[in-house]
C-alpha cells in the first residue's frame, strides 16, 4: 500500500513539472532575393526560407545579407509556443564606379552627366550601361560598362586626341622646316594640334638638297621622323697661266687646265698643278656644298743654268736680237772666266760674237733645275791690213795710237803697235768697218 502511495506521488510530481516547462517558439524567415541569415551573429546559411526554433521570451537578432544588396537587421521575441513569420525584401546597394583620366573628361550615362574626371558614380542596378566620354580637342568615346556582377569598378576614361602631332629631327640638325609650304622653325621640333589627314614636309638646309616628305596623320597619332639630308656636291674651276697644266685633286688626275671639275664632295681637299718647265704649285682648300670655287695659278718657270766659257776672253752671247751676257777675261787674258746664264728649260739658239772673230752659232739644251755647259772657241778673223817697207800685216784693229799709229792683234793674244814712220799704207779689209 505504501508503495502504491509513493508511486502516485511521483506521478503527480511529474505531471506538475510537465505543466511548468514552456512550449518552444517557432519562427519562419524568408528572404528575397536568397540571402545569408545570421542569428545572434552566428551564420545559419544561405537560402530563400528558414525555420527556426527560438527560446520563448528571449530577444533574437536576425541579420540578412546578399551581395549587391543592403543588409537588414531585426530583433524578434516570441512567446511560448508562438509561431512567427519574418519576411525580408532586400534593397539593392548602389554599385560604385571610379572614372579617371589624364585631364578633364566629362562622363555621361544615358543622357545624364555623372561628373568630370576624376569622379565617382553610383549605379543602382547590376546591368550593362552605355557611357559617353567627352573632352574638347579629343574624339568622343563610347563605353559599354558591364556591372552585371555588382562589383565596384575603376574605369580608364582616357580619350584619343582629335588632332595629331609630328616630331621632326634631321641629320644634320638646323634645317628649316615647312609644313604644307608654311615655315615652322628649325629642326629638331615638334608640331602639335595638327589636323588629321595628309601633310607635306619640306626641309631646307644650305649646302644640302631640299628634302620633301608626305605623310598621313591619324587622330591622336604622333609621327616621329628622323630625316637624313644629302649634301650638295661642290665644283672647282682651275685656271693656270700658262694653260695646259696637269690638275690633281687629292692626288687624282682630273685633266689639264683650264677646266671645271663638278661633283666633288664638299669639305677639305688638296689641289696640285704641274707643267713641265714650271714649278709645281699646291694648295689646300675647302669646297662649299652647292658652290663652284675658282682657283687661279700663275706658274713660275723653273729655269736652268748655262755655264759659258769662251776663247777669247771677252765674248758677247746673243739670243736673237737680245744680248744675254759678255764674258770676262780670265787670268791668262785669253780664256774667259766661267759665266752663269739663267735660261728657261728647252733648246736655245745662241750666237757668240767678238771683235776680230767670226760669229759662232750654237744650240744648247737647258733642263729645269740643272746646269748645262757651253765651252766655245771663236775663229780669229783679221779685219785690218798694214803694209810696211818689208811686209804686209793683217790683224784685228785694236786701237789708234796718239802718234797716229795702229795697234793690231796679229793672232790671238799677240799684239803689235805700228809707228806712223813705218806704215806705208793701211786699210780695213773688205766687210770690216773702220
Amino acid at each position: 500500500m505504501r508503495r502504491a502511495l509513493l508511486a502516485l506521488a511521483a506521478l503527480a510530481a511529474l505531471a506538475a513539472g510537465a505543466q511548468q516547462a514552456p512550449l518552444p517558439a517557432t519562427l519562419r524567415v524568408t528572404a528575397d532575393p536568397p540571402a545569408t541569415l545570421w542569428v545572434n551573429h552566428e551564420e545559419v546559411g544561405a537560402d530563400r526560407a528558414f525555420t527556426l526554433e527560438l527560446t520563448p521570451g528571449e530577444p533574437t537578432v536576425l541579420r540578412v545579407s546578399a551581395p549587391g544588396y543592403e543588409p537588414q537587421w531585426r530583433a524578434v521575441t516570441l512567446g511560448p509556443g508562438e509561431r512567427g513569420l519574418e519576411q525580408f525584401t532586400l534593397a539593392r546597394s548602389p554599385i560604385p564606379v571610379l572614372f579617371r583620366a589624364e585631364g578633364e573628361v566629362t562622363v555621361l550615362c544615358e543622357g545624364a552627366e555623372l561628373g568630370v574626371t576624376p569622379c565617382h558614380a553610383f549605379f543602382d542596378e547590376p546591368r550593362a550601361y552605355r557611357v559617353l566620354l567627352r573632352a574638347p580637342g579629343f574624339q568622343e568615346r563610347v563605353l559599354r560598362l558591364d556591372l552585371s556582377n555588382g562589383k565596384p569598378r575603376v574605369v580608364d576614361a582616357s580619350l584619343v586626341s582629335s588632332t595629331g602631332a609630328i616630331a621632326v629631327s634631321s641629320q644634320p640638325p638646323g634645317a628649316r622646316l615647312l609644313l604644307n609650304g608654311v615655315p615652322q622653325g628649325q629642326t629638331p621640333l615638334t608640331l602639335e594640334g595638327l589636323r588629321t589627314g595628309e601633310h607635306t614636309l619640306t626641309l631646307r638646309l644650305e649646302g644640302h638638297k631640299p628634302f620633301t616628305h608626305t605623310l598621313t596623320l591619324g587622330p591622336g597619332e604622333t609621327a616621329r621622323l628622323d630625316l637624313p639630308l644629302e649634301r650638295l656636291p661642290a665644283g672647282l674651276t682651275v685656271s693656270t697661266l700658262p694653260q695646259g697644266a696637269r690638275v690633281y685633286v687629292d692626288g687624282v688626275f682630273r685633266g689639264e687646265s683650264d677646266l671645271t671639275i663638278p661633283g666633288l664632295p664638299a669639305g677639305a681637299h688638296t689641289l696640285r698643278v704641274e707643267r713641265p718647265g714650271y714649278a709645281r704649285a699646291e694648295r689646300a682648300l675647302t669646297l662649299e656644298a652647292g658652290a663652284t670655287r675658282v682657283e687661279e695659278f700663275r706658274l713660275e718657270v723653273v729655269r736652268g743654268t748655262l755655264s759659258v766659257q769662251t776663247q777669247p776672253g771677252e765674248v758677247e752671247v746673243w739670243a736673237g736680237n737680245k744680248r744675254l751676257l759678255t764674258t770676262e777675261p780670265g787670268p791668262d787674258g785669253f780664256t774667259s772666266k766661267p759665266a752663269a746664264l739663267s735660261l728657261p728649260p728647252g733648246r736655245h739658239a745662241l750666237t757668240l760674237k767678238a771683235r776680230g772673230y767670226a760669229d759662232l752659232a750654237r744650240v744648247v739644251a737647258v733642263e729645269a733645275g740643272k746646269t748645262a755647259t757651253l765651252r766655245a772657241q771663236l775663229v780669229f778673223k783679221p779685219d785690218f791690213e798694214v803694209r810696211t817697207a818689208t811686209r804686209t800685216y793683217t790683224g784685228v784693229f785694236t786701237k789708234r795710237t796718239p802718234e797716229g799709229g795702229f795697234t793690231l792683234e796679229l793672232k790671238p793674244g799677240t799684239f803689235r803697235t805700228f809707228l806712223p814712220s813705218e806704215i806705208r799704207s793701211s786699210r780695213f779689209l773688205e766687210g770690216a768697218l773702220e
